[in-house]
């Protein structure tokens, strides 16, 4: 599982709460390090640690109906509790003054550090507000360490922002070129135009993304259900838009975090350092060419991630039925299909090497659905963003797919 720390100005707006409740019924997909209310922009003198509590509580009492559904482990209250905290309660750059004024580091910041430090495995931060906490982190340990200990801390360090949120995610970028961060970059607060907006916007693209499912009609119907369903406010502004973060951590064999470029339900993006320093570990927007509702190809950084929606969007439905009832023969739920595909299974990438021309058969006869009778439909396309270089992705030659709604299919 990808271990992950979640930094959230939550009460900012409901957006947060919308996309705490989202990752708390995948939470058994991830090893959650942190859940650590932080400021932003909006939310500048507070942070709110009281309502992860809130919501965690109502997830409590669905816990054991989730992990009937699975076999992998949906974490404790309890567990969940012990992670969660709080960063600064003032903006920005302003911690980093009061640590050099001698003020203590928060809980948060700790709580950060001491993930970092307990594995030596990737630690994958999610920023849906400002990035100080991690900031702290980072001025702590590069005045309390040496340079070859401070290189090894940001070396398991990943950071993914929903936009800059405050002033620090620069000064990260500038002092720790070498520590991934992936970020929209764009004029500040010109939300629009970041991919991540894709994820809900019914702006972005005219006739391109399902509007529909992320109406609040349909949240209504689908999410709003049961007592966690109860905590996931209705729409004000946008429907979470911080969710790109977590999304982009799932494994459902579609992308990998080590690779940004691959793209996955939480956008694509590409190099993009500060300086033009070829070897920082910097990414921004990528484009994704996508076809939309209405059957037209767009080609905008929006659709790296409003492509997805309808996939994220229902099976983010099915877990919500998840919480309403234990697993049980005949039960009305539906469960992620099996896949396997020749031959192999889990979600990582399957690699091929092949020659130019060669034929290649793709193979996922085997793949299965565990809620019984179920039939499953195939669809098989080429992605063409991941194998675009400094270039669009209309660039990219297509390949021949023959058979592309059967189970296998050759390139």
């Amino acid at each position: 599982k990808n271990r992950i720390f979640v930094l959230t100005d939550i009460g900012n707006e409901p957006d947060d709460s919308m996309s705490l409740v989202r990752l708390l019924v995948h939470s058994n997909l991830y090893q959650i390090e942190g859940l650590v209310a932080i400021t932003s922009f909006w939310l500048p003198n507070a942070t709110l640690p009281n309502m992860i509590h809130d919501i965690v509580d109502a997830y409590g009492a669905v816990q054991s109906n989730l992990q009937s559904h699975s076999n992998t482990f949906f974490p404790k209250v309890d567990d969940l509790k012990s992670k969660i905290g709080t960063g600064p309660s003032v903006y920005g750059m302003q911690a980093l003054r009061q640590l050099e004024q001698g003020a203590n580091i928060t809980n948060g910041t700790q709580m950060l550090i001491n993930a970092v430090d307990a594995s030596p495995s990737p630690l994958y931060v999610q920023l849906w507000g400002g990035a100080n906490t991690l900031a702290s982190a980072l001025w702590t340990v590069n005045r309390t360490r040496s340079a070859s200990e401070l290189e090894t801390f940001t070396s398991k360090l990943r950071a993914y922002a929903i936009s800059d949120q405050d002033d620090t995610g620069p000064w990260i970028r500038r002092n720790f070129p070498s520590m991934r961060y992936i970020a929209s970059r764009h004029g500040f607060n010109q939300y629009p135009v970041a991919a991540w907006i894709g994820m809900s916007s019914t702006s972005v693209d005219p006739g391109g993304p399902d509007n529909e499912i992320v109406s609040q009609a349909w949240l209504t119907e689908n999410i709003q259900v049961g007592e966690l369903g109860k905590k996931y406010p209705d729409v004000a502004y946008l429907m979470e838009g911080d969710s790109p973060s977590l999304l982009y951590h799932i494994p459902n064999g579609l992308g990998n975090p080590e690779y940004p470029e691959w793209g996955s339900w939480g956008g694509r993006y590409t190099s993009n350092p500060l300086d033009g320093d070829a070897a920082a570990q910097q990414y921004g927007d990528a484009v994704d060419m996508a076809q939309g509702v209405n059957g037209e190809m767009f080609l905008t950084n929006h659709a790296s991630v409003w492509r997805w929606r309808d996939a994220f969007q229902h099976e983010f439905a099915a877990r919500m039925q998840w919480t309403l009832s234990p697993w049980s023969p005949g039960s009305n739920t539906t469960h992620p299909p099996v896949v396997l595909l020749n031959g192999t299974s889990g979600p990582d990438a399957l690699h091929l090497n092949v020659s130019g021309g060669e034929k290649v058969t793709l193979d996922a006869s085997d793949s299965y659905s565990p809620d019984g009778g179920a039939s499953l439909n195939f669809t098989w396309f080429q992605y063409s963003g991941p194998s675009s270089y400094q270039s669009s992705p209309s660039d990219v030659p297509t390949v021949n797919l023959t058979d592309v709604t059967g189970p296998d299919a050759s390139v």
